[in-house]
């Protein structure tokens, strides 16, 4: 720059005005930058929520071997698990509850029931439900495929005594029909998972006794509700064994309360009484007791201390395995499997040879006055195969029922690699609170950070002032 040229922008400086400047320049410079961070820090707690509650955006174990395995174990969920309708894991490869943390009510949410349902991609999601003791397989069942649930109520779910929700979309659809509008205990699924039989209260409620119960087979593409035949005396423990449909879709059996132990009916598909037996103190195995040639039903006998057990003779008892014809309920040969002790048993179904069962375990302070099914400390499947008895899933202690689909039963491969529970997605409500009390945490920590910068501040100011 020249001399002239620097002189003349001198003059002409000396005759502009002076900048209107605040005295609290730099204290609004200060606050611009407090803004500016707290707007950033909001911004990435939002964008930590957002991961937390989308699916698809974090990574989860796979299973090996692809859809049609059945995990050796499995692993017990957080308490802020996302739920089904959240985050649908697809079709189930087992549905379980029981004690532990993430399967009972937790701090974010009001109190209830849970189930888990492990996806055959690995997720694991919750029902929830508005009541306890909610136990998968008893009520709680999941389709031949694995891609429905069908239950009785379901928490923020639709209306209807019966609510089926599908694991692929997490959508629930309510049915009504019949003579109440409440309660059902479901008892099997028909095998192409388009309709569920299942023990409809004959009045709203639960009653404790009288006529209190009739079978429907509920059609879920229609709606169609279709009774079974009479009333019968509710036992919502006894519905864990109370009907089975045939593998080739023909027909279905049923089990009643009879004067010396248990009559099972015999149906065709329409819900037509083709036979009847009186089975006594035997019982039919559960609902998948059919063989896979839809011409054999299995039937348990309970050895040593049938009723009124204390938790040891409980435990001790021996299930013997049976057989009747599926066409006629005349007694005939089978497959001869082990015995199996337990304090209770029930069949999932058949893969090849091998009849697949729950085994339950009781609680230490179990009653005799209690039911077979209250009370578990434990199960486990088993495969009872001639000559051996194998254990093809061990879940955790906490684990007190259980469910597998019928088909992955039938068709699938056991011992499957074990998924682990991943910590995300959550669900948006544990998200929501847990970040609120984290604020109200933080609330006092920043009004005293706040504070003492002032304070340091105005300090500085006094010094810079003498």
């Amino acid at each position: 720059m020249t001399v002239p040229l620097r002189d003349t922008m001198r003059e002409l400086g000396e005759h502009m005005s002076p900048a209107r400047l605040p005295e609290d320049l730099w204290r609004r410079g200060r606050r611009q930058r407090y803004r500016g961070r707290i707007v950033a820090v909001v911004a990435a707690a939002l964008l930590c929520a957002a991961v937390a509650m989308a699916p698809g955006l974090h990574a989860e174990p796979q299973p090996a071997g692809g859809g049609s395995v059945v995990p050796r174990s499995v692993g017990l969920p957080y308490f802020w698990q996302a739920t089904v309708g959240m985050a649908p894991p697809g079709p189930a490869s087992v549905l379980f509850g029981g004690d532990s943390l993430g399967l009972t009510s937790d701090p974010f949410e009001e109190e209830g029931g849970k189930l888990a349902v492990l996806g055959r991609n690995g997720d694991y999601r919750m029902l929830r439900y508005p009541s306890d003791g909610v136990r998968a397989g008893q009520g709680v069942r999941l389709s031949p495929d694995g891609s429905l649930v069908a239950h009785s109520d379901l928490t923020g779910g639709p209306a209807g005594w019966l609510v089926v929700t599908d694991l692929r979309t997490g959508r629930s659809r309510g049915y009504s029909g019949g003579e109440t509008t409440c309660c059902a205990d479901v008892v099997a699924w028909r095998p192409d998972s388009g309709a569920v039989l299942a023990l409809q209260a004959a009045r709203d409620g639960y009653p404790i006794d009288g006529p209190a119960a009739r079978y429907v087979l509920v059609d879920l593409a229609s709606g169609a509700v279709t009774p079974v035949e009479d009333r019968l005396l509710w036992d919502g423990n006894a519905s864990a064994w109370g009907a089975a449909f045939a593998p080739d879709g023909r027909g279905f059996v049923a089990a009643r309360p009879a004067a010396h132990g248990t009559e099972l009916r015999g149906y065709d598909a329409t819900g037509r009484r083709l036979w009847a037996r009186d089975l006594g103190s035997r019982r039919l195995a559960g609902s998948g007791a059919y063989t896979s040639d839809s011409s054999t039903l299995a039937l348990l006998t309970v050895d040593e201390c049938p009723f009124q057990c204390d938790h040891d003779q409980r435990d001790a008892r021996r299930w013997r395995v049976s057989y009747i014809d599926a066409a006629t309920g005349t007694d005939r040969e089978g497959p001869a499997v082990p015995e199996v002790t337990g304090a209770a048993v029930r069949a999932l179904g058949w893969h090849g040879d091998a009849l697949v069962v729950v085994q339950y375990e009781s609680e230490d302070h179990v009653t005799a006055a209690e039911s077979e099914t209250q009370e578990i400390r434990h199960v486990r499947v088993l495969a009872l195969r001639p000559g051996a008895v194998d254990v093809v899933l061990d879940p955790p202690a906490d684990v007190t029922s259980i469910d597998i689909p019928q088909d992955l039963v039938r068709n699938g491969q056991f011992d499957g690699p074990v998924p682990a529970p991943a910590m995300l997605p959550a669900r948006w409500s544990v998200v929501a609170q847990g970040a609120l009390c984290l604020l109200c945490l933080l609330a006092p920590v920043a009004a005293a950070v706040v504070v003492s910068v002032r304070v340091w501040a105005a300090r500085r100011r006094r010094a810079a002032a003498r």
